[in-house]
């Protein structure tokens, strides 16, 4: 006859050998990334400013650095702090170390597309409805080689 405790071990193995992980989806997924308070953000950034690494989600290096650009991988994000939504455009200055399509998106809205190779600049406007009061915007940027990022931001034109 099998002691209770017996019972009680078997089913903790048991349960260690469940890889738990893998059955949710990543916490990117689950919630909106609205990030930290928007109030330590600003609407432009220089990778030359300390600040900078306050303002990056997901997909950048904070140690892939060479003093004037950061690689961001395939996908990335950035946040903002957006005081004024009226009249702004986004502007980015980047680096594609291949020919590839790079998209930009704002708060999951599409902003533009562009194939890129080499130095580039670009520039889109945005809509106030793109914008939450209060919270931070999320930049995505698509690329499938990856990117070198300079600077970027939102700006009265």
């Amino acid at each position: 006859m099998l002691k209770p405790c017996c019972f009680l071990l078997v089913s903790l193995l048991l349960t260690s050998c469940v890889d738990f992980t893998n059955r949710f989806a990543p916490s990117r997924a689950r919630h909106p990334d609205n990030g930290p308070d928007p109030r330590g953000l600003n609407s432009f950034f220089d990778m030359k400013d300390a600040t900078s690494l306050r303002h990056f989600a997901w997909g950048i290096s904070p140690a892939a650095f060479d003093g004037e650009k950061r690689k961001i991988e395939a996908r990335a994000a950035l946040r903002f702090r957006i005081v004024d939504p009226n009249g702004l455009k986004f502007s980015a200055d980047l680096h594609s170390p291949l020919p590839q399509t790079i998209r930009f998106k704002l708060n999951a809205r599409l902003l533009g597309e562009l194939e890129a190779n080499g130095d580039f600049h670009f520039e889109a406007p945005t809509i106030a409805s793109d914008f939450v009061p209060g919270e931070a915007a999320l930049l995505e940027i698509e690329s499938p080689n990856g990117l070198s990022l300079r600077r970027a931001g939102f700006l009265k034109p």
